[in-house]
């Protein structure tokens, strides 16, 4: 048996031993909430709510080092071909400064420039009032949320839109009450193919008119395919196959948000993420926030049986970090094969959750009191940046009280004795305690910030890539590619064509039945 396999084994005996619950862990340990904080850059972790024994969190080291995940990491720095399917180098830390050869920092610096200098001259100008961003997945996500989050301490100069779905109410909503004139389309795809950002590019170039040719630019790595669009030369900012869609955030790929907030703020946006890149590299093992996050979820997932990781910012600046990290991780871990091709184990939970406090009225009885509930990755902002002291302070109360609230729980013996006291007869009381009982016992992180910067905004998210990667390592999976994206695409190609055939392909009489209904419905 090799180490890790042993080291395995040793952990899912603990699993299935006598696992204390967490109010004895606590009992029993005055500095545990101490001992099981981390911190990096502007960002504080308490791991302390989640079910780990001091030989469980030596154990979970172990693993991370005899899966290799130094060596590994170094690797990704140094821009070897860690994305084996695809033969590619894997470097998004680069954009930020960070790994990568002498001539692959001065691709990165020479593109930074000119995006800066770009951005330095649009707002100058002031010709603009908006702009419409266009993309999908992650050409569309990661700048979202940034828009959202950089809000909050920055003011926007222009009115950044943005538009991602195939829906024609995307496109018309982002475009609804501007002026062709006086509004610049960023169009962001790698491919320049990608259907949905292609059909929502062609219907605002329509839109713009005359004003098209000087009011459209892409960011793309197929710059002939832009060419060909229509886009000037000059109007076209590359990125690279070294970047992964959803890794690109910090490339040209986040023009738009330059533009809107400043070259100076995506800076800092960019220096907080190259902070925790430098934490990654250098922390050791026992001390790595990266490592922590990625291996308790190694533990949640793999020998506690969630299938679920919940994520919960109480900030509504960070509302879309749930829609985010769940592209980051599903998207790069929902793998079934390793890196050799054989069938790997069970790997990524689904990601899931919601803004606090909104959350509380939706999700949360199911976290309180189904079966199995769900890990939380609870968010909190000390600060308040909207001058609102009153809702921040009711804000953090409510973060705070829901993550003592899983992890106490209320004993039945409680809940009869309050039931007793308000004078129920034991029969009543015998239907109600079971349903008023809460079992506790439930595994929640809270992350802290004390405020939502730039530079913490960049510290957040390179911390939750670094997780993925490290999870990938341990899984033995290729984070870095997504063939499970393509079988869909090509399949709804054939079927657009069917949707405008004389006569439709052959499909299964389920597809074949749907067809024939949208077909119909077209011609009425």
């Amino acid at each position: 048996m090799s180490d890790k396999s042993s080291i395995w084994a040793q952990l899912q005996a603990l699993a299935d031993g006598d696992l204390p619950p967490l109010n004895a862990l606590f009992q029993a340990d005055a500095n545990r909430a101490a001992r099981l904080s981390y911190s990096a850059g502007s960002l504080f972790a308490d791991f302390s709510k989640q079910r780990l024994t001091t030989d469980i969190h030596a154990h979970l080291l172990r693993l991370a080092q005899a899966s290799g995940i130094e060596r590994q990491r170094d690797r990704l720095f140094a821009g070897d071909k860690i994305n084996t399917s695809e033969n590619r180098a894997v470097l998004h830390p680069a954009l930020r400064g960070t790994g990568g050869t002498p001539a692959i920092r001065k691709q990165v610096a020479d593109m930074r420039a000119r995006t800066a200098e770009f951005a330095g001259k649009i707002r100058e100008a002031g010709t603009y009032k908006a702009i419409v961003h266009i993309g999908i997945g992650g050409s569309d996500l990661g700048p979202r949320l940034c828009a959202d989050a950089l809000a909050a301490t920055a003011k926007p100069a222009l009115d950044l839109r943005f538009s991602e779905n195939i829906d024609g109410a995307s496109i018309n909503d982002a475009l609804a009450g501007l002026e062709p004139e006086t509004t610049l389309v960023i169009t962001v795809s790698k491919s320049f193919t990608t259907q949905e950002t292609r059909m929502n590019s062609e219907a605002a170039r329509d839109w713009l008119g005359k004003f098209a040719r000087a009011n459209m630019v892409a960011v793309t790595a197929n710059k002939q395919g832009a060419i060909d669009f229509g886009i000037p030369s000059g109007q076209i900012f590359e990125f690279w196959d070294w970047v992964g869609g959803r890794f690109s955030l910090w490339s040209a790929v986040g023009l738009s948000l330059q533009i809107t907030y400043g070259p100076d703020v995506f800076d800092q946006l960019l220096a907080g993420a190259a902070e925790m890149d430098t934490h990654f590299i250098d922390a050791p093992l026992e001390n790595n926030l990266p490592i922590m996050l990625a291996m308790t979820g190694i533990w949640n997932r793999n020998f506690l049986g969630y299938a679920n990781q919940a994520v919960v910012p109480y900030a509504r600046r960070l509302r879309k970090l749930s829609r985010f990290l769940q592209q980051l991780e599903m998207e790069s871990n929902g793998k079934c094969v390793t890196r050799d091709g054989n069938p790997a184990g069970i790997t990524c939970p689904v990601i899931w959750g919601d803004e606090g406090s909104n959350s509380q009225h939706a999700f949360f009885q199911f976290l309180h009191q189904s079966r199995n509930g769900s890990p939380v990755d609870f968010f909190a902002i000390l600060q308040d940046n909207e001058n609102r002291p009153a809702h921040t302070r009711a804000l953090l109360a409510n973060c705070f009280a829901q993550s003592e609230a899983l992890m106490t729980g209320k004993s039945e013996t409680t809940v009869r004795a309050e039931l007793t006291a308000q004078g129920l007869s034991a029969l009543d009381i015998d239907k109600l305690a079971p349903q008023k009982t809460f079992p506790g016992n439930r595994p929640s992180t809270t992350i802290v910030m004390q405020r939502l910067d730039t530079r913490t905004l960049g510290n957040l998210l390179a911390l939750y890539e670094h997780k993925v990667f490290v999870q990938s390592v341990i899984w033995d999976i290729n984070a870095f590619d997504q063939w499970g994206v393509e079988l869909g695409k090509v399949l709804a190609g054939t079927i657009l064509d069917d949707l405008g055939a004389d006569t439709p392909s052959s499909h299964d009489s389920s597809t074949a039945a749907l067809i024939a209904l949208a077909r119909e419905a077209a011609k009425s």
